[in-house]
């Protein structure tokens, strides 16, 4: 299952575009707090604590325990994370309370293990089509991640969602999509290439001197013939 991380918060009173703002220059993110049939709670969390979660997690698929400073922690889901538009820094979180009995929605990220043999000895391309599946299980049974060994596909070997198997999980992404496949190198004829060089350029249009030159040899012949 997906690892349990730990964040702290605090019950936010104000709220509003100022009062966020505030917050923020206090060094903390303006947070919610939702989910599991009860009313949203107004929160706060240290900036730094947020980036340190973040950058040490999956947070689509992460259990967090949430620490209000009383009583049990909240379990609960990232459901959505703004990013400054060109800061790196957060504006806002919210969090999503699950129950540990009810199953939830989630993406989980694929991982691919392993060289493929047509890659590594017949210069294959390694497509790599799908990089999450979306399943539905118990907050407990989240997988952290899917690793996939690819290194017996061949050119032309694929994988696909069917193939992918999860106790006490169940898969929503569609079965029949390719999560990964060998391509056969694309490699253009050598006779080809050897025509293309070879191919005079077309004339598009002719430069002012040789224009000149021609208008000026014309001109020259219609007075000899004049003179004749």
């Amino acid at each position: 299952m997906a690892t349990t991380a730990t964040i702290s918060a605090r019950s936010r009173e104000s709220r509003g575009k100022g009062a966020a703002r505030q917050t923020r220059r206090e060094g903390r993110i303006p947070a919610v707090l939702y989910g599991h049939g009860e009313d949203s709670v107004s929160l706060s969390v240290d900036a730094n604590e947020l980036q340190k979660l973040v950058h040490s997690i999956s947070i689509e698929n992460t259990i967090v325990d949430l620490d209000l400073g009383s009583g049990e922690p909240y379990k609960v889901l990232i459901r959505e994370l703004q990013r400054h538009p060109f800061r790196d820094e957060f504006v806002h979180i919210d969090f999503f309370h699950v129950a540990m009995d009810e199953k939830i929605q989630v993406e989980v990220p694929i991982v691919l293990i392993g060289t493929p043999t047509g890659v590594k000895n017949k210069g294959g391309v390694l497509d790599h089509q799908l990089r999450e599946l979306e399943v539905f299980c118990l907050p407990g049974s989240i997988p952290e991640k899917i690793e996939l060994d690819v290194s017996n596909l061949d050119i032309g070997d694929s994988i696909h969602v069917s193939d992918i198997q999860l106790p006490d999980v169940e898969i929503l992404t569609e079965l029949d999509r390719a999560v990964v496949a060998v391509l056969a190198p694309t490699v253009m004829e050598v006779e080809e290439v050897a025509e293309e060089a070879l191919a005079e350029p077309e004339v598009i249009g002719r430069g002012k001197e040789a224009e000149e030159g021609e208008e000026a040899g014309g001109a020259k012949r219609e007075r000899e013939e004049g003179k004749e």
